[in-house]
Formats: structure tokens, C-alpha cells, sequence
């Protein structure tokens, strides 16, 4: 999933990044004073653009062939594109040397990390002058990415959580996946999918215990994790909700993909140990991969169903493209990232299926029309959550995340109950925030 956002290149290195130039300041770039138009942006003539990302084989491909689009787009300008390994390492790395690349990938923790330290290029002025709005995103994969009214990535694509539901097993059961709505349809689904015993035991849900995963239901309740600064997830809602999650163990209706010999919920699911999975779009090509013994499976995709009361709601993953503000070319380096992640850009990635577009124009689609799994993901766009917007900021989600995995563990194990075991994590990431 991670690498949705994967062998290096040469080029001249640039100019030290450790502050962003001062021209930069307010605006997306300084006026070349020869240069060619591209989207409305005034590139500089012969610009050369490095981008950088992580990426297997097949999201690597996407890329170099959105690079080529760009440059038919804007010709005069070359993008090249460079894959990286460690993303992460590497990135931060090449930013210390003064060697990062022109546009490159940003999530939230290099947001957090860059944004503040003036290394990111400011997109608004060639928003504007490109005609980009926005409001054209679905606010929440956006909203990361800004910061002191200025926005420094535009969000390339999203997945969200919903639940894959194997439809031959839910057919034999007598089960109608559309009318899994709430909470209590989900519980009575899984235990009619739930077949034998031992170990050829059939599951009705595949379990995870990564707020990852349950946080969405505690959204569903109403609960916010964090308000005011504060933690509020052990509230009576907060606990209600992953007493719901941990209810399918306790009925012995679902059960964790540890506990089944499996590498993670995709795995259970596609070899058929159970009925459902809470997953992401990261799961399609995964099952339609021969490798992964899934091609004979059937399966349709639902939104996560809510509690009596409840509103729906899900986690969104996202990662930005975003440019250096020590670019040499930071006009033709803020048109390459307003093209990657454009309109067209995006719709031409549609029918990869390895995400949904940022576009809330998109949805729209007739690619959705045909293919329900995608439509359903690709709705979510309008309700879900981004973990490094509402767990404590990109800076310190990573320790807030950490506390929160590690309160569901002692659930699901038993040596907590979920009121000790939120109420403990509540001061643990109370500790954090204070920080």
C-alpha cells in the first residue's frame, strides 16, 4: 500500500535547499525572462526536470509514462523520471547533499518535515494560472499538503477502506452484499459465512489490529481520536466502536490474519479462508495477479457499514507530488507537478486500478460505471479521513499510530480490556502531543 505513492540518476547537483529563496516566498516562482507556455505557466526555455518516487515495477511504469505525457504537453521541457528504494531515506538524504530532485513524491511525514523548513515550492500562483482550483480536489487528500494558506503537493490519488466481500460464498450463504448497511448486518453476514472448524475453519472476516483498520468505525460513532489537542478516543463511543471490531474474534466469526498463517488480510482473502477483508484499492491487482491464486475468485466491494445512529466514514491513504523550491526550473518544475497530478494526468491512471483519482470531477467517469469495486472506492473520497490530518499532525502520527497499535494488541490478546487499554494509550498519546 505504501508504495502507491519504487536505480537512481545522474544530474548537476543543486543549489543548497536548506531555505527556500526568497523570490519564493509568496509566489510559485520568479518570471523566467524567456519562456514557453505550458498550461498557462510561463516555463523557462530548455528546462530540465529530475522527478523522483517510489514505486514497483508496474507503478513505476505509470510514472515514466505520465513524464512522457508531460513533455508532449509542454514541449521544451524534459522530465525524467528516477525511481528510488527507500523513499524515505533517500529523499531526506538528497535534500541534506543539496542533490534532491525537481519534483519528487511527498507524504505526510515529508510534509512535515519539509513544509516547515521552506524546502517546498509554493503551487498556488501557478495554480491560479493554470486554472486550478482547490476545491477541484477532494478536500481531505488536499488539505495535508497545505500550510499558513499555502498550498506545497497536490495529491496525485487516494484509497480509502471498504469491505471485499467474496460474492460465490455469500451467494451459498444467502447473503446480499448490498444489503450489509449497518453494523449488525455485518455481524449476522459473517456469521452465516463462517463454515467448519479446526483448521480448514472458513471466516466470515478477516481481522486486523491496526487502527488502520478499526479507526474507521470509531469515526463512524462520531469520535474525532483527537480534539483540542487532547485524545477523546476513549470515550464511550471510541470504545464501542472496537469492542465491535474485536466482537468477530469473540464470536469466532472472523479472525486475525496472523492467527491464520497469512501475511496480511489480501492473503486470507484471495486463498478463500474468509469471506471479507476491510481493504483498500491496493488489493485489486493483488488478486488479479495468477501468483496470488485468486483469478477464479469473485468479489464485489461495499462501504463500510455504520452503526445504528451512525454516519459513514472511512481512512484515506494519499501521497502529493510536490517540487523543490531550489529548483533551477521552479516554473517548468510547478507545471510538471499541476500535469502529473491534473485532470487528464489522473484519468488516464483510471483503469490501472491501482487507486482513485483526487479529482472529484472523476467520479464521474463512465470507467466507473462498468466497474463497481472501483465506484465504490472511489465514492469514499467524499467522507473519509486522513490519519496524518487527524492523529496528531504528520510529525508525531507516526508515534500516535505506534501507541494505538500497540492498546489493540493487549485488546486482542486479552490481557486488557478495551476501556483499560484505550484509557492507557489516551495518556500515552496525551504525553505525546504535549510534547
Amino acid at each position: 500500500m505504501a508504495a502507491l505513492i519504487a536505480a537512481c540518476g545522474q544530474a548537476p547537483a543543486q543549489t543548497s535547499p536548506t531555505a527556500a529563496p526568497a523570490a519564493m516566498a509568496d509566489t510559485a516562482a520568479p518570471a523566467a525572462p524567456a519562456s514557453g507556455d505550458c498550461m498557462g505557466i510561463a516555463v523557462e526555455p530548455g528546462a530540465t526536470l529530475r522527478f523522483q518516487a517510489a514505486g514497483n515495477p508496474t507503478e513505476q511504469q505509470l510514472y515514466i509514462d505520465g513524464a512522457k505525457r508531460f513533455e508532449e504537453a509542454c514541449p521544451g521541457v524534459k522530465l525524467t523520471f528516477e525511481p528510488l528504494n527507500d523513499y524515505q531515506t533517500q529523499m531526506k538524504a538528497a535534500f541534506s547533499a543539496g542533490t534532491a530532485p525537481d519534483v519528487f513524491l511527498l507524504d505526510g511525514e515529508l510534509m512535515g518535515a519539509f513544509a516547515p523548513n521552506g524546502l517546498l515550492l509554493p503551487l498556488d500562483a501557478a495554480m491560479a494560472a493554470a486554472g486550478v482550483k482547490a476545491d477541484d480536489y477532494f478536500g481531505p487528500t488536499l488539505t495535508l499538503y497545505q500550510q499558513d494558506g499555502k498550498t506545497y503537493g497536490l495529491p496525485k490519488d487516494f484509497n480509502p477502506l471498504v469491505v471485499f466481500v467474496n460474492t460465490d460464498i455469500a451467494s451459498a450463504a444467502g447473503v446480499d452484499p448490498a444489503a450489509i448497511k449497518t453494523w449488525d448486518d455485518w455481524s449476522a453476514a459473517a456469521a452465516k459465512m463462517t463454515q467448519g472448524d479446526g483448521p480448514g475453519k472458513q471466516y466470515g472476516l478477516c481481522l486486523n489490529s491496526d487502527i488502520l483498520r478499526s479507526g474507521a468505525l470509531v469515526f463512524q460513532t462520531g469520535n474525532q481520536f483527537i480534539d483540542g489537542g487532547k485524545a477523546v478516543f476513549n470515550d464511550p463511543n471510541g470504545d464501542k466502536a472496537i469492542e465491535f471490531w474485536k466482537s468477530f474474534k469473540d464470536a469466532g466469526t472472523g479472525a486475525l490474519y496472523g492467527d491464520l498463517g497469512k501475511g496480511w488480510c489480501g492473503e486470507a482473502f484471495a486463498g478463500k479462508v474468509t469471506a471479507m477483508a476491510v481493504e483498500g484499492g491496493w488489493i485489486v491487482p493483488f488478486l488479479a495477479d495468477p501468483a496470488n491464486g485468486a483469478t477464479d475468485l469473485n468479489y464485489t466491494a461495499i462501504p463500510l457499514p455504520i452503526p445504528a445512529g451512525g454516519t459513514q466514514a472511512s481512512w484515506l491513504f494519499t501521497n502529493a507530488i510536490a517540487a523543490n523550491a531550489a529548483s533551477t526550473y521552479p516554473q517548468a518544475a510547478a507545471a510538471a507537478v499541476l500535469f502529473l497530478t491534473g485532470e487528464a494526468n489522473q484519468k488516464a491512471l483510471i483503469p490501472s486500478g491501482l487507486a482513485q483519482p483526487t479529482w472529484k470531477s472523476l467520479a464521474s467517469d463512465p470507467y466507473y460505471s462498468d466497474n463497481p469495486v472501483a465506484k465504490t472506492l472511489v465514492e469514499a473520497g467524499s467522507y473519509g479521513k486522513l490519519a496524518d490530518a487527524v492523529l496528531g499532525g504528520p510529525v508525531k502520527k507516526g508515534d500516535v499510530i505506534a501507541k494505538l497499535n500497540e492498546a489493540q494488541e493487549r485488546i486482542f490478546l486479552g490481557t486488557q480490556t478495551v476501556p483499560e487499554a484505550m484509557n492507557q494509550a489516551a495518556t500515552e498519546v496525551d504525553a505525546i502531543l504535549s510534547r
